[in-house]
Order: structure tokens, then sequence, then C-alpha cells
């Protein structure tokens, strides 16, 4: 067994920590108890693995991310909002309380690379490591409080300075709250950056993982570090529909969105793969985003407009109450520009006349409204990453028939999206886009 224990760690871990360290981080790791059973808020070790135990009794994470729409929250069954910083912290866990959802408080932290070190200024640190012990002594006793977060998504994990930070800050947080566990949430990205984490900071009390279209990796490379270094406890931090860095892209670079049926489809998809556990360390899982958000799109990771719910809500309250059968959905397929689709690389010349359609699973679409809208669409390239930006609505749209509308292809050249709005009468909507590029021929 020491022989696989050295094997493994020369192979995860070269280049990261010396090799007699790491042996010791690992022991310490098969060694590792839970601590603190008389807290608010802990993990427990049980037969099968662990469990959070809250306020006396067993409590799964069933929720979402998010910063508003509380009440809409608990009435489709989760119990935990995750925010992601400390703005305004007092009035949200308030409003959490007041909504009977548990509370998981981001506290972010400079994001390391290998142009910029945040450990290069130790005065910086030490007002950081301040900043969050007031933080944690000023809330730590609100009823609402989950567990701490530190950082989301951080790549540091062979940086030695930071690491250490990290875990200074890690010790801060519970010498100063002994009630609520400790957790960071990171990128589901390799084997590697897990073990690193699995060894480098002991201390944690929970590990979280974004992950979004890989779900299906999520156990079997769980496994396979628990099975080397021993079982942690975890939870799924952020999980849905894919994201634009995981979908096909035009000939121009905008990603394409799937449409909100395939969001759901793959958001149940995720969330029974999420429940279908059998290494029972398992503590959770949190949906990403509860609320609208801007990313690519202003509707790829929203689950609100100003008047409606994202039909997707649909099914997480179905999933989250355990329901029998299945939602009534509003049945979207897709969306034709040209009668093409979005993958087809749809350029247009400007000003000319073309028609878009929805087709529906289900042609009885009398019950529905249909709105239209077309955004210009810019390219914005940082840090290596493309980005579609939307602006404003163009009104170029010409008539409207059931499924059907006709628009005028803008005077500009330039890369633009149509969208398609559809509601029903019990407040759910369904959405489409399509990316199209307006080619000056001259």
């Amino acid at each position: 067994m020491k022989k696989l224990y050295f094997i493994a760690l020369c192979i995860v871990c070269a280049g990261s920590i010396s090799i007699l360290s790491g042996v010791l981080v690992l022991r310490y790791v098969h060694g590792h108890k839970m601590k603190n059973e008389s807290g608010t808020v802990y993990i427990k070790k049980v037969q099968n693995g662990y469990e959070i135990i809250r306020n006396g009794k067993p409590f799964y994470i069933n929720g979402a991310g998010g910063y508003s729409h509380f009440k809409e929250l608990t009435e489709a069954g989760g119990n935990t909002i995750r925010i992601y910083d400390t703005v305004n912290l007092a009035n949200i866990l308030d409003e959490a309380y007041l909504n009977n959802l548990a509370v998981i408080v981001d506290i972010p932290i400079p994001q390391y690379s290998e142009l910029y070190n945040p450990n290069a200024n130790r005065d910086d640190i030490a007002v950081l490591k301040n900043r969050i012990k007031e933080l944690v002594k000023k809330h730590k006793d609100h009823p609402s409080l989950l567990m701490w977060n530190l950082g989301n998504e951080l790549y540091f994990f062979r940086n030695y300075s930071f690491m250490k930070t990290f875990n200074e800050i890690i010790e801060i947080i519970k010498k100063e709250d002994t009630n609520h566990p400790v957790s960071t949430a990171t990128d589901f990205a390799s084997r590697k950056m897990m073990a690193n984490l699995w060894l480098r900071s002991p201390k944690l009390d929970v590990i979280g993982f974004n992950i979004f279209g890989n779900m299906q990796v999520i156990h079997p490379h769980i496994k396979f570090i628990s099975f080397i270094f021993g079982n942690r406890p975890y939870y799924v931090s952020e999980y849905g529909s894919d994201g634009w860095w995981e979908v096909r892209h035009t000939a121009w670079g905008a990603p394409i969105e799937p449409t909100s049926t395939k969001k759901v489809e793959q958001t149940e998809t995720r969330y029974q793969i999420i429940s279908r556990n059998d290494e029972s360390q398992i503590l959770g899982s949190l949906f990403f985003i509860w609320g609208s958000k801007f990313e690519t799109t202003h509707t790829w990771f929203s689950m609100f407009s100003e008047k409606y719910k994202l039909e997707t809500i649909k099914v997480l309250e179905s999933l989250w109450k355990n329901s029998s059968g299945k939602p009534d959905l509003i049945g979207l397929d897709y969306m034709l520009v040209d009668n093409k689709g979005a993958a087809d690389n749809i350029i247009f010349p400007p000003n000319e006349l073309k028609n878009a359609e929805l087709i529906f699973a289900d042609t009885k679409i009398d019950s529905l409204k249909i709105v239209w809208e077309i955004y210009p669409g810019f390219l914005d390239i940082a840090e290596g990453e493309i980005k579609s930006i939307s602006d404003k609505s163009i009104g170029s749209f010409v008539s409207f028939e059931n499924q059907k509308a006709s628009f005028i292809t803008p005077a500009i050249e330039g890369p633009y999206r149509i969208f398609a709005y559809i509601s029903d009468k019990d407040g759910y909507f369904a959405t489409s886009n399509t990316p199209f590029y307006v080619l000056n021929p001259k």
C-alpha cells in the first residue's frame, strides 16, 4: 500500500510539493476526523460516508446560487442559496432567514495566475486576512448561515505561497467561527488539480465543484482520487446546462446557445447523475444561477424575466420535491432562420427580408404568447476568451404570424442574434436564439 501511495503522489503532485511533505499530508487525510460535533453546522462521518448536521438534524443541499427571488426558491423546494460575495450580506442573510433558506457565503480572495501573484505584497495579505476575520466575527452567529466558501474557481494549487495564504485564511475562519464548516469551490478540471486540493488543504471541511457539460465524469474522478488519497466530503457548487465555453461556435466565434428545452433536458439529466452516486460523500448540489445574469447573452443563465419564470424551474421543483410524473412544458423544439439552424453559419446581406420560424413538438400553440427581438452582438476578446455582448434590441421586424416572424436584416455589417420568448398562461417561458452575421458584399 505504501508503494501505491508513493507512485500516485509522484504522478499527481510532481513539481508541486515534495514527496516527504506529500506523504505527511496524505497520512493526515487518511486519519482525518470530523471535529466539533457540537457546532450549529458540522460535517458528520457516518457509516457510508458523510452528512451535514444542521441544528441537530441531517441536512442535504438542494438549491442554487444567486441574490434574488428567495421566495420563489423556497416555493420550488430549494433549501439553500449560495451568494458570491459579501456585499449587503446582513440583509441577504435576513431575507434568507425569512424564507427558510440556508446560506453558503462566498468570501472572495484575489485570483493567482502566472502573471499576477497577490502574495507579492505581504501588507495587502495582512489587510485581506483582517478583513475576513472581521467579516466572520460579524456574521458567524446568524441563524441562516450554513458554511463559508473561501474563493471561487481558484487556480493556485501549484503555487506554494498562495496555497500557504489560503490555508492560513482557513485557520482564521475556523478560529473565529467554530460552528460552521469552511469550503472552497473549484472548477472540475482534472484529477491532478483535485488531488492537489485534496492533499494540500486538509483542514477544508468540504470541497465544492463547479461542473456543467462534463458531469458524467464526476463520480469516476471522485472514486479514483478517494481510492488513492482517502474519502472527503464534497458538494456540487454549480451545475446546469452547457456553458458558452462548452458548445459549438459559429465561424465568427459566436457560441450557439441551447434552447430552453435543451437546457431543461440537460439540467434534469445532470441532477440525476449527481443523485445517482454510491460513494456517499456528496452533500448536495446548487443550480447555476437563480436570478438573471448577463453572460454571453441575457438568456444563457437567466431563470427570470420581468414577468415570467423559465420553465427549467418546473423541472427543478419536480426534482427537489421528488414529484412523480413529468412537468408540463411548452414544447419548443428549435428555431429556423431562412430555413437554417444556428450551426449553419447564417450570413445575410444587409437590408433584405428574411423569415424566422419556431418549431414546436405540439402544434397547438394558440394559448402561447411569442415575442421576437434582434440584438447586435459584439465580439469582445479578453484573456483569450471570446464573449458575445448584446447591446439593445433593434426594431426591424415587418410581420408576425403564429410562430413565424419576418424581418429586415440590419444595415450595419456585423454579428447579430434573433431571440424568441414563448410564454404560457401559467407564467412560465421558453426561449431560443440564433446568431447570424450581416456581411456587406461590396
